[in-house]
């Protein structure tokens, strides 16, 4: 079982299955992007992730617990492993083209399903990186920890994702299994990744529910014990909590003991796993290529009503928002991401107590009234248009727009449309979403705080500016570096580099934009002036760039 899963590893590596970094021999940009990437988009975003890092720590540190940003890294990096964990389960086990190339070879379901998790794995290694690396080594640093303290942290990170994809690995089996039946193939994949998600999503919820704990219990357990605080934030991956007792006690020999523990309970799952996915695995992915369709006969006084006319930006536009929608790879990583944190936001007002509900909306009639002085309000514009910009380049929709053209890129040199429209249908695609999922968020919370209608509108005027900014970065990005040699969707959106870039530069922006309000500290008409006016010359300047360059650059490219 071992030589052929690492063999199939090895073949899935080869073929595109893991990391590709986007550089291409002999393309200027390539180096560039790259160039940028490392020097400019990473140091910045860590500088700013470390600064926050160092906030959070010096305050828990004047009640003396520290551990806590400890517990917080690996509770926010298990959770986010596992949220998008389930879109990478679903791409890679179920979506791929080449899974049903495997299922005539003499390989057991438990060694094709190895071999993709440890290419998934390979994704949440970077994740893991961004996140829990940094609040590691700060920790490390401020506590003088020695070698052994690096050592334990560099093993946990190793085995950190797998208890989160093999939960996601589990759901995603379970609901492909049910839903992979019937005519309507397409539709039942998109509807199976939905219902994972929507089932990950309630059962993290619900299980915040359960966890209530009273100030008063809250200070006992402080008093009795100073690393309390920490396992409170593991309770929704419990193996998380041997990590985390191993790195607060890694001086002692109960540090290796919950090392040890914490890594056999990993590939315990993992193994488990395995067993679960000789069972269903096979039963769920065979036939997953195939699809129902329907004959209608039309008559000839039918056609007329049949045809519609459009202009040709919005005809171009809902093709391409039918083919995001109707594509379940495109669907789930580039449309649903969109509108994962309104429903977080909505979930957790379903799932909170009863207290909590209280709470929460007396904390929002606090809020309305506080949005009312000038300068508060400022710098709420200010945070709600930063987060915007971070929301518009998160999706990834035009920062593969020409990528998932493919090789069939050329067909868009002879439609009878210009270079220009074809590019900003392309964009306002990826617009449309993200603004799409910004407004569920925006106006509920607008209408519960009961925001001054002025304030509300200029807040949705410049967030949809600021996504217009970071969707045309994302597409000059993919035009300057489009991965077009590409055999699955699956490679033109997991396998493309051009995502994180353009979430890095949309990053730059959101948090250049949030750490500007707080140093200058507006008031809401100066702050709307400033902030909107910046948007908009970037906007202006971004859209010079792609009516010139840009269209110079689609004529150039060929599929």
């Amino acid at each position: 079982m071992r030589n052929k899963t690492f063999v199939l590893t090895k073949v899935l590596l080869k073929n595109g299955g893991g990391i590709d970094f986007g550089f291409k021999r002999g393309s200027k940009w390539s180096w560039v992007l790259m160039a940028a990437f490392f020097l400019v988009f990473i140091p910045i975003a860590l500088f700013a992730f470390l600064e926050l890092i160092g906030l959070l720590y010096q305050g828990l540190a004047v009640i003396g617990q520290e551990s806590v940003i400890i517990s917080w890294g690996l509770a926010i990096s298990s959770l986010i492993i596992f949220i998008f964990g389930i879109f990478h389960i679903l791409s890679t086990f179920y979506f791929a083209n080449d899974v049903e190339n495997f299922l005539p070879l003499p390989v057991k379901p438990r060694e094709i399903v190895g071999a993709k998790f440890f290419t998934v794995v390979l994704y949440e290694y970077l994740l893991v990186g961004f996140v829990f690396l940094p609040i590691l080594v700060y920790y490390g640093i401020q506590q003088k920890a020695g070698i052994l303290f690096y050592l334990y942290g560099l093993i946990i990170t190793v085995f950190l994702p797998i208890v989160p994809l093999v939960l996601a690995a589990f759901l995603v089996m379970l609901v492909m299994r049910v839903t992979n039946l019937g005519r309507y193939r397409e539709m039942l994949k998109i509807g199976g990744g939905l219902l994972s998600f929507a089932l990950g999503v309630s059962i993290n919820f619900f299980l915040q529910r359960f966890d209530t704990i009273t100030p008063e219990m809250l200070q006992q357990m402080i008093l009795d014990d100073r690393n309390a605080l920490s396992m409170l934030q593991t309770r929704l991956f419990p193996s998380v909590q041997w990590a985390l007792k191993s790195l607060i006690n890694f001086e002692i020999a109960s540090g290796l003991t919950n090392l040890l523990i914490f890594a056999a309970l990993s590939a315990a799952a993992f193994l488990v796993l395995l067993f679960f996915a000789e069972l269903i695995y096979f039963k769920g992915v065979i036939g997953i290529s195939e699809s129902g369709s329907r004959r209608h006969r039309i008559k000839a006084d039918q056609v007329g009503g049949l045809v519609k006319q459009r202009t040709p930006i919005l005809s171009y536009l809902l093709l391409e928002m039918k083919i995001l929608i109707r594509t379940p790879i495109y669907f789930l990583n580039c449309v649903v991401i969109n509108f994962v944190w309104p429903l977080f936001l909505i979930m957790g007002l379903f799932f909170s107590s009863n207290e909590a509900e209280v709470g929460f909306v007396e904390r929002l009639g606090t809020l309305s009234g506080i949005l009312q002085e000038p300068e508060i309000a400022g710098i709420v514009f200010g945070v709600v248009l930063g987060i915007a910009a971070i929301l518009g380049g998160s999706n990834g929709i035009t920062a593969t727009a020409i990528s998932r053209e493919g090789q069939q890129l050329y067909v868009k040199h002879y439609i009878p449309m210009r270079y220009q429209e074809q590019l900003i249908a392309k964009l306002l695609s990826g617009v449309v979403f993200s603004y799409a999922g910004f407004l569920l968020m925006v106006i509920p919370a607008a209408v519960l705080i009961k925001a001054p209608v002025y304030f509300t509108i200029l807040v949705l005027a410049a967030s949809f500016a600021a996504m217009l900014l970071t969707g045309m970065m994302g597409l000059m990005i993919d035009l300057l570096n489009p991965k077009l040699d590409w055999d699955t969707e699956q490679m033109a959106v997991k396998q493309n580099m051009n995502l994180l870039y353009n979430m890095l530069a949309s990053m730059v922006i959101g948090f250049g934009l949030i750490a500007l309000t707080f140093m200058l500290r507006l008031e809401i008409a100066a702050a709307a002036v400033l902030f909107s006016g910046i948007v908009i010359l970037g906007c202006a300047g971004m859209y010079y760039l792609m009516k010139t360059y840009g269209t110079v650059r689609f004529r150039e490219l060929e599929g």
